[in-house]
């Protein structure tokens, strides 16, 4: 019987008691022993016995649970059990939303086994895991001004009212970036706003690179070097309408190994969080992580 640590995060936007319960109920029956762990402001503590990690949150939750699990997060496969406000890598993979339906593919793959299994290499901010993205600009100033009370009310939409409320006084603070390119060749560039992916997925079903996935040993770096309010609408609107951003000039396109910033620009968002203080250089984390799926 697989022992499985389900990570919860009762603060999520999503998060309901009862469909944990059903979650739990549904990875009995088809064989897991499992550990309902919720996760803290300050930390999750695992139990150090688990042969699988069961992530029932959103990608900021998942980044908390790679960093409690350290140096053995490139040891322990993880799973994901949708509940958070916008969950990129678990759209990205294709986990099912449904307890039972989780619960029945979850136990099919384990069976399976490692060699059907997804590896995504690790890439940090400084210490910090990026699970899915990191954005600079008007984007990460609105992720600052998000209410938790109101995300916990009407989940992504609270993203929405946070931009809206930043019209009028909009972001623009230039930032030098430069580091390597996945090629090994150097690049510098001056941007306003900057957008690194390391999944396929950006602000829900959106992508901004064709090149972006969590399987690649890369990240994206999208950059607008003007971020007026127009040029985030314009690309915006692209993303909605699955428009090339490269081919409309929208933004610059990389795909990067290295990327450092000339200062710690604040605010950041990683994975759907305002990071109030951060370091200023992306670089691979030295392992990959293993989704189960």
């Amino acid at each position: 019987m697989p022992v499985l640590d389900l990570v919860y995060n009762p603060f999520s936007g999503s998060f309901r008691q009862q469909r944990l319960t059903a979650l739990v109920a549904a990875l009995e029956r088809e064989g897991f022993a499992v550990n309902p762990l919720p996760s803290r402001i300050d930390g999750i503590d695992l139990s150090g016995k688990a042969e699988l990690v069961c992530v029932h949150g959103g990608d900021g939750t998942l980044r908390d649970t790679v960093q409690a699990l350290g140096d053995r997060a490139g040891q322990v496969p993880l799973c994901i059990a949708p509940s958070g406000t916008i969950n990129l890598v678990a759209r990205e993979l294709g986990y099912a939303k449904q307890p039972a339906a989780f619960a029945r593919h979850l136990h099919a793959a384990w069976e399976r086994g490692p060699e059907s299994w997804v590896k995504s290499p690790l890439y940090r901010l400084g210490d910090m895991p990026i699970v899915a993205c990191l954005s600079i600009g008007p984007d990460s100033q609105a992720v600052a001004r998000v209410s938790s009370s109101l995300k916990k009310r009407i989940g992504r939409y609270a993203y929405v009212v946070a931009m809206m409320r930043q019209i009028r006084a909009w972001p623009r603070d230039p930032m030098t970036i430069h580091g390597e390119l996945a090629d090994g060749r150097p690049f510098e560039c001056e941007a306003e706003a900057a957008i690194v992916s390391h999944g396929a997925l950006y602000g829900g079903p959106f992508r901004l690179s064709h090149h972006a996935a969590l399987e690649a040993d890369s990240v994206e770096l999208i950059t607008l070097g003007r971020s007026t309010r127009l040029d985030t609408l314009r690309l915006v609107t692209a993303a909605l309408l699955r428009q090339s951003l490269a081919e409309r000039g929208i933004a610059d396109i990389r795909t990067c190994r290295r990327i450092a910033f000339d200062r710690c620009v604040t605010p950041v968002q990683v994975d759907g969080d305002h990071m109030p203080d951060c370091a200023y250089a992306i670089a691979p984390g030295g392992l990959a992580l293993t989704y189960v799926v």
